[in-house]
């Protein structure tokens, strides 16, 4: 397992994208520390929490950059047996938190596997479609890499964490569109999608997943309870305006109108309190992460660290798209966190550990010779 020496590791690293991930960090820290201020007893315990992930999370972002990102390749399978070994377990032995059971709890702090197993899969696709590049135009390749992201749905589903499986299948999909497979057989799968979505339904949605989409078609319909979230953080946002109210200074937030305001709505709370400047200034973070992960894969030299740096990408626009739409009321609640900002160990770590291997990945591409 190759590593490289600090003097290529300092002239590889991509640091727009490092500077951009500390300064998400740090807003993350803030927000998370002014929704702390008039909590009971003035405890600022989420704030010392999350600044402890920050620490190790960054120690663990650089850690993954040091590594071969092409080692990966060579354990994909092993990892992906993992990773669903730690979704079983999780199942059965694992802790329920708001209705789901998804955290292994070690010493009073919680693990949820799922979000590692995220990054496992970009890992496990970006190997099987590089091996299969020839293969494009085949049913069995989308078959088979469905079968791959059909597992650990089933088993995240069965917790039951929607939003994380939507979000796998979403990575899988994606994948399939920045592939030349032809949008023929993309638009079939759609079909397929729509009519599993209506038997979904049926079948499979429990009655607060329906409620949420329900109250995304029509905001209105519940607003003192199973749409009570959603029409909060509009309010949230809207009450910012411009310039925000200013930090500590959100009524939404500070009265706990708002609820989850440092986890799936934190977007909200960050949007009251500095209104559209730095909501937008945010977004505008985001968009650097993006661009930066879309120059990486173009200037990478071989079909596993293309498709890996897209299926990495894919992960964290995703995040960002749905739980900034949810905050805004433009996508049902799906319990997913806003990457770098929301309160939550697991997700902050899930995240530093891609962007540890899109550095891995801009490191080799300039060491290598061309």
């Amino acid at each position: 397992m190759a590593t490289y020496g600090f003097r290529q590791f300092g002239r590889g690293l991509d640091l727009w994208l490092l500077t951009v991930v500390i300064v998400l960090t740090i807003v993350g820290l803030g927000a998370i520390f002014s929704t702390s201020l008039n909590i009971e007893a003035g405890t600022y315990t989420a704030f010392y929490h999350q600044l402890g992930f920050v620490i190790v999370g960054l120690a663990v972002l650089f850690a993954v950059a040091r590594l071969d990102y092409r080692f990966l390749g060579g354990v994909h399978w092993v990892l992906y047996a993992l990773g669903i070994a730690s979704l079983l377990l999780v199942v059965f032995f694992g802790r329920t938190v708001n209705g789901t059971k998804g955290w292994f709890e070690f010493g009073g702090f919680q693990l949820q596997p799922v979000e590692f197993v995220k990054i496992i899969l970009c890992i496990v696709l970006a190997k099987y479609f590089s091996d299969h590049v020839d293969n494009m135009n085949s049913w069995r390749l989308i078959f088979m890499s469905g079968l791959i992201t059909g597992a650990p749905v089933v088993l995240v589903m069965l917790q039951p964490d929607a939003g994380s499986a939507l979000l796998m299948m979403g990575i899988w999909f994606g994948l399939l569109l920045a592939l030349p497979i032809p949008r023929r057989r993309i638009g079939m799968l759609l079909l397929v999608a729509v009519v599993a979505g209506v038997a979904s339904w049926f079948l499979v949605l429990r009655t607060y997943q329906k409620d949420r989409i329900l109250n995304f078609v029509s905001p209105t319909r519940d607003q003192s309870k199973s749409g009570y979230n959603v029409q909060q953080a509009i309010t949230a946002v809207g009450s910012g305006q411009w310039i925000g109210r200013g930090l500590g200074l959100g009524t939404q937030s500070q009265l706990s109108f708002l609820p989850e305001r440092q986890t799936d709505f934190i977007f909200a709370s960050i949007s009251e309190e500095l209104g559209f400047v730095g909501a937008g200034a945010i977004v505008a973070l985001f968009a650097i992460i993006f661009w930066r992960m879309f120059v990486l894969s173009q200037r990478s030299r071989d079909n596993f660290s293309v498709v890996l740096s897209i299926g990495l990408a894919m992960m964290i626009f995703i995040q960002v798209f749905v739980n900034i739409g949810m905050n805004i009321g433009v996508f049902p609640v799906a319990g997913i966190p806003l990457p770098f900002i929301s309160y939550g160990g697991s997700s902050l770590l899930s995240s530093m550990v891609a962007i540890g291997l899109a550095e891995s990945l801009a490191i080799r591409q300039r060491i290598l010779p061309a």
